[in-house]
């Protein structure tokens, strides 16, 4: 068959052009778009070219019944339904009476709309109520669609929708339903043959929507009911049954409810596309029908039956998720380079772009559609295919236009997506999953809203002269102001006409318009200057209050909730920042007022700042050489076997675009094992931490055998220890990457016998194992003798082929000890122990494989029954960033730790909203104690306000107490010379602790040191820790010796030799102080930079919050002593 293209002249570039056998180009119309809309020039050039059939593909003129009709009267067919039926359902008013005729449920509507006016008396007269959306009557693809929710509005946005659906379909008549929100959008993709015969091919779930349009498709929906999904695919074929359908259309529908719950689901018909949709593709995948083809066949006069589409021949064979690729906004012109991703389970539908193709931006922006499937319909096969389309859009390079590839891949791995949580408003409520620029600021410090309403405006003294530029290459539709007029922040200057879309093109300043440069029709680019205005800009006074929210008036939504926001917390980056609710308990505590700018700028800040910054590089600089592993000799036979570092091979587990929290990163060094020649042993050997797999924590303990094999130093054992103490704690399912060569032989006295050595690795595996925290390993490499037990204790393991070996005695010691030859991998391999001994469960090829595979063991664990959600039960959660920037402490703290400084100006940067209910604020002023939020999560916290005197420790143990009632964990902020040990050893819930200056004596017990077994513990690069401040036990002890020798020799020391022993001392104490030599030995979980604080807190917060089971039953405390 001979295919014949056609083109406007602004779209002769496009590479459908090249692709068809015969080509037109159109007569130039008045927009680029014209030519498109024009029937009697295509139906001209369909008759000149003696064309038999026309597909109407989708948009434009699709679903134009005087289009078809006048192909039909000039002896063309048309594939799609007849002119009759686009009538029907391409005025959507017409449509809902048929649903309603065929007892389909709709919502409530109106009919054709002439003005905003007729809009507004719709409204007050009860027909429809609010909140409402307003449509296009005819038409689709989510063009000419508004959302109202005050009467306000209408007007403009009346005027709006009248425009864009002028602009895509040729016709600007409009009507109004009610909207609902909350809900999801269900399609189901249907088949007729004009002669009676009808068919669905199950639904697609196309929730995630942008401005009403589609970004993700799924087929078919997760989680779904049969009797769900029976009753709407029975709507929507009764409804083409009704009007003797012919070939492809869809039906749409708004659901409410879970899908899974078909007693309390509830769904409303929205429309039908009576032609092939965009989305088409999935529904291809997941049942394997070729919907083009069989809308041809159908066209050339085959029946269904014929065709074998019969609904019984109709199966759902695949889970398929579809994602659109599309241009965004941007500076962009040429592709400096396209590349499409390929491979099994891979469908890649595009415009065929390429290499210096210069996309035309007047046009629709898709670039194509991406769909990765997976065989099956079960939970298991989503996660399949989901994580198959992440793959895939690593592959997808696009260069040289701005493009979503990336906003996709924030949206797939969001918790919400993964979980299935998700309504239509998903992408407007979380709008910097799009554009993490859309985050707006309270006085230049970003805040976790996307519609921030607040008490009150004020406006920046100083004013500026600001250049509107559009975002995107476009056309100007309207021009709202004109020079002189006064304008308001918020303000819509221009309207811009792009990609099909419009877009409102508004003033950040309070001022006036000087200076207009464009007119409406105008076509503009990327950096056009259309308007000058000159004004003041806004700032949000929402910080310096210590007031309640409350009495300021603050009560309004800034956004919907979702239902767990804590999540967010182990994104990699910042970009995404959930949304909050003001209306929650937590935002109506009182503000932490901030130190004055002038303080954070003085000389001595300056002072404090550098000195910081300089711990800061010293602290990245020791992060960044451990990662390097061990001597280069080493690393390079590694990497020369194939084998990945074991960082690397972490963030091959862990989700995409997950954050890893390593603890003790910097054990094994300092000096530790000088001794033995080794003066530094990187991060003692093994890396451990914790990380999400399937939005799931978990804890990975990764053998490093580039660091003396793998082999197990002392503190190897003691790091893989605490990982399992961490896990076990806090019900972590334990994920071992094992390479290792056993215990390090010349310190074996150190490693084996004892009861906290070697051995208890394995004790470790077996209860937690029986506890139900599962244990599972991957074999990368060799495990010798003690490493061979780690596989053997876990419940599952996987092992790669060639390089993965498991043995208690290798080749040399079976030669010596029974003069056998033999290799390892016949020794142990993977086809030894997973065909023969069934010691080990997954053969994996190599290493991605296997990676891959424990990703997969861990999809399919069930949830721990044992486990609450970290969500407090009294309502959703909410996070609020805080007012001050955690880089402001960089300036505020001390550059001596015996300097005091108000431990208020941490909590203000820490909490959510700078916001703390403070707890006998009045009373013990050396400890500051009261409740807020970290990123979403209730905690205590205790800090070090000075020196602890009684009245500060007897409050500290009643607020201590006050927690161990109300089950919320406890964060110590320690800064220490004091104690009130009784009540933090008895405290019945989780603590967690930050050590930001001195840690001294029984105060680092009392304030929860390493000995009081906190969840976590965390220290500053300004840290120290010691018995006493090294000056105080250089004097103590200069003391003690001083009368030794006085006694002995009956003189006493010269101040010279006094001086000499205190100076020994002081060093000795500076250097055993140091938080590197504390984190060395493993006396905390790692230091951490001051600006990781919030995030690395709210990482852990959420790790335990999740444990509803108290460490002592009931409210038992021992007696307090303060």
């Amino acid at each position: 068959m001979t295919s014949v293209s056609v083109c406007a002249p602004e779209d002769v570039d496009s590479p459908h052009v090249k692709y068809a056998d015969e080509h037109v180009v159109l007569e130039r119309g008045d927009t680029a778009i014209g030519p498109y809309l024009d029937v009697e020039g295509l139906t001209g050039v369909c008759v000149e070219r003696d064309v038999d059939y026309v597909h109407p593909g989708y948009g434009f003129l699709s679903e134009s019944a005087p289009f078809a009709k006048s192909l039909l009267d000039s002896g063309i067919s048309w594939v799609g339904p007849s002119p009759e039926v686009l009538s029907l359902f391409g005025d959507k008013i017409r449509a809902r009476s048929l649903a309603i005729e065929s007892d389909v449920p709709v919502v409530r509507g109106s009919g054709n709309l002439v003005s905003g006016d007729e809009c507004i008396a719709v409204i007050e007269d009860g027909i429809v109520r609010l909140p409402a959306i307003m449509k296009a009557a005819f038409g689709g693809g989510g063009r000419g669609m508004r959302i109202v929710r005050d009467k306000s509005q209408v007007r403009a946005l009346f005027d709006s929708c009248r425009r864009e659906a002028a602009m895509a379909f040729g016709r600007d008549e409009v009507f109004l339903e009610e909207y609902w929100d909350d809900t999801k959008h269900l399609e189901v993709q249907i088949l007729g043959d004009g002669r009676g015969g009808v068919v669905h091919l199950f639904e697609r779930d196309c929730t995630i929507q942008s401005r009403h349009q589609k970004v993700i498709e799924l087929a078919p929906a997760r989680d779904i009911h049969p009797e769900l999904r029976e009753r709407l695919v029975g709507c929507a074929v009764a409804l083409a049954r009704g009007c003797d359908y012919t070939g492809a259309g869809t039906v749409e529908f708004l659901v409410r409810g879970e899908l899974s719950d078909p007693m309390n689901a509830e769904f409303v018909f929205m429309e039908v596309n009576p032609r092939v949709q965009v989305e088409h593709t999935v529904t291809e995948e997941a049942t394997g029908v070729d919907i083009v083809q069989a809308q041809l066949l159908i066209a050339g006069g085959r029946t269904l039956e014929e065709l074998g589409l019969t609904q019984d021949n109709i199966k759902l064979r695949k889970h398929s998720v579809q994602a659109r690729i599309t241009m965004m906004p941007g500076r962009g012109e040429v592709l400096d380079k396209y590349a499409e991703p390929c491979g099994e389970g891979v469908r890649c539908d595009t415009a065929g772009w390429y290499t210096g193709f210069r996309p035309n931006k007047m046009y629709d922006p898709l670039v194509g559609k991406l769909i990765c499937s997976a065989d099956g319909v079960t939970p298991e096969s989503f996660e399949k295919a989901r994580e198959l389309l992440l793959r895939s859009l690593k592959d997808f390079d696009i260069r040289g236009v701005a493009n979503n590839i990336d906003a996709v891949e924030r949206i797939v791995t969001h918790p919400e997506f993964v979980a299935n949580r998700l309504n239509t408003r998903f992408l407007a409520d979380n709008p910097a999953l799009l554009d993490p620029s859309k985050v707006p600021k309270i006085n230049n410090r970003k805040v976790t809203s996307n519609r921030a309403t607040v008490p009150k405006s004020v406006y920046s003294e100083e004013k500026i002269r600001f250049e509107l530029k559009p975002p995107m290459t476009g056309n100007i539709l309207d021009v709202k102001k004109k020079a002189g007029d006064k304008v308001d922040v918020g303000e819509v200057v221009v309207v811009l006409s792009a990609m099909k879309i419009e877009t409102d093109m508004i003033s950040p300043v309070k001022g006036i318009v000087v200076e207009i440069s464009c007119k409406a029709g105008e076509q503009v680019s990327g950096d056009t200057i259309v308007a000058v205005l000159e004004g003041h800009e806004e700032i949000l006074d929402d910080i310096a209050s210590t007031t309640d929210a409350s009495e300021r008036g603050v009560g309004e939504e800034r956004s919907v909730q979702y239902s767990d926001p804590s999540m967010d917390v182990w994104r990699s980056s910042d970009e995404f920042v959930p949304k909050f609710n003001v209306n929650d308990g937590g935002m109506t505590l009182p503000i932490i007022r901030s130190v004055p700018e002038s303080q954070l700028n003085d000389v001595k800040a300056q002072e404090r700042r550098k000195r910081n910054l300089l711990l800061k590089e010293e602290l990245s600089a020791k992060l960044e050489a451990v990662k390097s592993g061990g001597d280069e000799r080493a690393v390079a036979l590694h990497t020369e076997r194939g084998k990945m570092p074991p960082r690397q091979r972490i963030a091959q587990i862990i989700d995409p675009g997950s954050a890893f929290l390593e603890i003790c990163a910097l054990a094994g060094g300092n000096g530790l094992y000088a001794s033995d020649g080794i003066y530094d042993l990187p991060s003692g050997g093994v890396v451990a931490g914790i990380g999400i797999v399937h939005g799931r924590e978990v804890m990975i303990v990764a053998n490093d055998a580039t660091v003396k094999g793998g082999t197990y130093f002392p503190i190897t054992v003691k790091k893989h220890l605490r990982a399992q103490q961490i896990a076990a704690e806090n019900r972590l399912p334990c994920i071992y990457l094992v390479d290792s060569g056993g215990a390090y032989l010349h310190r074996q006295a150190e490693v084996f016998p004892d009861r906290e050595h070697f051995g208890r690795i394995f004790f470790n595996q077996a209860n937690m194992s029986a506890a139900g925290v599962p244990q599972l390993a991957v074999v990368l490499g060799s495990c010798t003798a003690g490493g061979a037990y780690v596989p053997a204790m876990s419940d599952e393991s996987v092992i790669v082929d060639k390089n993965g070996t498991i043995f208690l005695a290798g080749p040399p010691l079976v030669k010596a000890a029974t003069q056998e030859v033999v290799t390892a991998e016949e020794l142990g391999g993977a086809n030894v122990h997973t065909s023969i001994s069934g010691v080990a469960d997954h053969f994996a090829k190599d290493e991605p494989s296997a990676l891959a595979k424990v990703r997969q063991i861990v999809g399919s664990l069930p949830a721990d029954p044992q486990l609450r959600s970290p969500v407090p039960k009294n309502g959703s959660s909410f996070v609020e960033e805080p007012l001050y920037p955690l880089s402001d402490l960089l300036s505020i703290v001390p550059e001596d730790n015996r300097i005091p400084f108000d431990v208020r100006q941490i909590l203000a940067r820490v909490l959510d909203g700078s916001r703390f209910h403070e707890f006998k604020e009045r009373f013990g002023k050396s400890i500051v104690c009261g409740f807020g939020k970290i990123h979403g999560l209730p905690v205590g916290i205790v800090a070090n306000n000075g020196i602890l005197f009684s009245d500060s420790a007897l409050k500290a143990a009643h607020f201590i107490q006050l927690c161990g009632q109300r089950k919320v964990p406890i964060l110590f902020v320690q800064n220490i010379t004091g104690f009130m040990v009784t009540a933090v050893s008895c405290a019945p819930v989780p603590k967690i602790t930050l050590i930001v200056g001195g840690s001294h004596g029984a105060g680092n017990y009392g304030m929860c040191g390493r000995a009081y077994d906190p969840r976590f513990l965390f220290t500053w690069p300004n840290s120290r820790i010691s018995v006493m401040g090294g000056p105080q036990a250089a004097s103590v002890l200069s003391t003690v010796k001083n009368d030794q020798m006085e006694k002995q020799t009956g003189k006493p020391m010269s101040k010279e030799e006094i001086d000499a022993f205190e100076k020994r001392l002081l060093e000795k104490y500076e250097q055993e102080g140091s938080p590197y030599f504390a984190t060395a030995r493993l006396w905390d979980d790692g230091v951490i930079q001051i600006e990781d604080t919030r995030k690395v807190l709210g990482q852990v917060l959420r790790v335990v919050s999740k444990d509803c089971h108290p460490l002592i039953d009931g409210n038992t405390y021992g007696v307090f002593r303060t």
